[in-house]
């Protein structure tokens, strides 16, 4: 089933997968990119989950009449209207959040603001939000991947790179998008947009140790992008310690590249994430 969401940066779309009385579950992708990069391991979550996956605005089959306009900041408010769409008609009123990259700082948003009560716990891959701004980083995002001309050059270099060793025929699959990339002028200004707000100094999540829910930290050894020895230890000081926290010797996107390792970490923990997750007690009544 295809849901269509009505947002200000456009019609989002969402595809759902699974049985009706399963625990939902959402799917928030990276930039560039489109939800089909998780089919290598949505059949193994659908099977136990009601799956619920995005393509981001200008992406797979949403629209984004404004590409330029697609923020980070943009996104948090656009799945917060998907998680409004999902409650109104589907029925769902408490959801598990996976997210990756810029998909993850989302779902670290929608935990710590106005959807939190309905957020049951996080899996955060390679998540962003977690670079400490500086005069480079801020030049990298705003001049190299911010501006069309740069980026159009680098996309599918850094593609292959933050893809790991192309082994699975997902992760294939996935590259052969991106290198579409340079030559679709939306999907290449919604890119750079967002890489462009990455920049913007209020962007990162804002208090992440207060966050209440379970919070399985996946991230590669060899990720190009959000390096484990840089980025990765800034997100493992800054989240709470209930965290579960694992390093994988992958890059970028897991998923991808070791779907059989992911899915051995992840669904244990979405199977009863209060139990994997070391300390924590449910701050809320859970529903069975």
């Amino acid at each position: 089933m295809r849901m269509t969401v009505p947002t200000p940066l456009g019609d989002i779309a969402v595809r759902c997968h699974g049985a009706s009385g399963a625990p939902a579950l959402l799917l928030l992708h990276a930039n560039p990119g489109d939800g089909r990069d998780y089919d290598a391991v949505l059949p193994a979550l659908a099977d136990r989950h009601r799956t619920f996956v995005v393509d981001w605005p200008g992406y797979g089959e949403s629209t984004a009449p404004e590409p330029q306009l697609v923020t980070p900041e943009g996104l948090v408010e656009a799945a917060e209207r998907v998680l409004d769409a999902l409650a109104e008609e589907q029925g769902v009123r408490e959801i598990a959040v996976l997210g990756n990259s810029v998909g993850g700082y989302v779902a670290c948003r929608l935990a710590e603001g106005r959807r939190a009560a309905s957020v049951t716990a996080l899996v955060l891959v390679d998540p962003a939000g977690f670079t400490r701004h500086t005069a480079l980083t801020r030049w990298f995002c705003r001049e190299v991947m911010g501006r069309p001309a740069r980026a159009r050059r680098l996309v599918v270099p850094l593609a292959r790179a933050y893809l790991g060793r192309l082994g699975t025929p997902s992760s294939r699959a996935t590259f052969a998008r991106a290198r579409q990339l340079p030559r679709d002028a939306r999907r290449l200004a919604v890119h750079c947009a967002i890489w462009r707000g990455l920049a913007d100094p209020d962007f990162g999540v804002a208090d992440p140790a207060v966050l209440d829910v379970p919070i399985l930290l996946l991230w590669g050894r060899r990720d190009p992008v959000v390096p484990a020895l840089l980025d990765g230890r800034r997100a493992v000081r800054a989240l709470p310690v209930h965290t579960v926290r694992v390093l994988l010797p992958t890059a970028h996107e897991p998923y991808n590249e070791r779907p059989d390792l992911f899915l051995r970490h992840t669904l244990p923990f979405l199977k009863d994430p209060w139990a994997v997750s070391p300390g924590l007690r449910p701050s809320r009544p859970r529903r069975r």
